[in-house]
């Protein structure tokens, strides 16, 4: 217990949805780095557009042209912080 009579584990803590929204933030914080990012390249080649997503790379691109789905929503999110079915979606609309 700490000293105002709470817990001082984080997994007992009632944060109100904090951690949740937290989370969010990051996400978006790593969508607008990703954007930024795609705005100050100077290789517009290497990336490829969808309206409403964001730019997705060369690497993305050729590992779902390749059907390599799974890794190429790994690497999608690794790069973009985006959640699991974000990626997904993207990927699925790279390739049939």
């Amino acid at each position: 217990m700490g000293i105002f009579g709470r817990s001082d584990s984080v997994d007992e803590v009632d944060d109100g949805g904090l951690r949740r929204r937290v989370d969010e933030l990051e996400r978006r914080v790593a969508q607008l780095e990703w954007a930024l990012r795609d705005a100050t390249s100077s290789v517009a080649s290497d990336q490829v557009r969808d309206v409403g997503a964001p730019a997705v790379s060369q690497e993305v691109l050729q590992l779902a042209l390749q059907g390599q789905k799974i890794q190429a929503i790994k690497v999608l999110r690794e790069q973009t912080g985006l959640g699991l079915k974000e990626s997904k979606d993207i990927v699925d609309g790279l390739a049939p």
